[in-house]
């Protein structure tokens, strides 16, 4: 088994998922708790009844930034600006 590491976040919608798998909250409610959409609590709801807890955690993590500076450019300001 592996050792997951969730921030709170993803622990509380975790928790909400769960009482909606359960039946004990309706993807209205839901949805409202989590600031979302309730297309977007089936899609949630879908990623973690098929993969669990780990289907819950965002897919970028670990990953750069889209908006990330390359180094090479980096590299060239800091060299503008040490002229």
């Amino acid at each position: 088994m592996a050792v997951l590491s969730v921030s709170d976040g993803e622990l509380w919608r975790l928790e909400v998922l769960r009482d909606v798998d359960r039946g004990g909250l309706p993807v209205s409610a839901a949805a409202q708790l989590l600031g979302r959409n309730e297309r977007q609590v089936w899609r949630l709801l879908k990623a973690f009844r098929s993969d669990g807890a780990a289907g819950l955690i965002s897919k970028k993590r670990g990953r750069p930034s889209n908006r990330k500076t390359a180094a090479a450019v980096r590299a060239a300001d800091r060299a503008a600006q040490l002229r």
